[in-house]
């Protein structure tokens, strides 16, 4: 089973505030107190501390950690806020397609009844590849042509998709 948390994504951004806080003190004791670069430094570093301490009071409420989405044996659980999530079996899901830009990322899920389901996972994998959601995905799935990378544009419809990639590969029909 592979599942991915909201508190992940606070975790991300309290590492990130900590490296700049640690960039930006480091910079702050080179520089002589009457520079402008000093000024500066220590702007840059009271704002990565208010963006740790912001980061930190959101990961630490519970009730703001849920889960992104979740795939197992019985299928996909896609939410984008709380407690707005949705379940779709693997019977009903005709694709699962994993839209790669350079640095973003896209699961779009189409059902057979033509209803289609999607979510950004721009912000859970800035410049990486979502490879163990992908990996997931084609373990747990009843059928692995079910499951689909694309390299196309993040903002791209499905049928966008569809229409690009039908030359390609035969399983793909709408």
């Amino acid at each position: 089973m592979y599942t991915l948390y909201q508190k992940d994504y606070y975790k991300q951004c309290i590492c990130l505030g900590l490296f700049n806080c640690i960039i930006f003190g480091i910079t702050l004791s080179y520089s002589s107190s009457e520079s402008s670069y000093f000024n500066l430094s220590l702007i840059l570093l009271l704002l990565s501390i208010i963006f740790v301490l912001f980061y930190l009071t959101k990961y630490l409420r519970r009730n703001l950690n849920y889960v992104i989405i979740r795939i197992d044996e019985s299928g996909v659980v896609l939410c984008n806020k709380k407690d707005e999530g949705v379940f779709i079996p693997w019977l009903k899901i005709r694709h699962v397609i994993f839209v790669l830009d350079y640095n973003c990322s896209r699961i779009i899920i189409r059902q057979h009844n033509k209803e289609t389901h999607y979510l950004e996972l721009t912000k859970y994998y800035h410049c990486f590849k979502p490879k163990k959601m992908i990996k997931a995905a084609y373990e747990y799935a009843d059928d692995k042509k079910k499951v689909m990378e694309v390299k196309d544009y993040l903002y791209s419809t499905y049928e966008d998709i569809m229409w690009n990639h039908a030359d390609s590969t035969d399983h793909f029909s709408n």
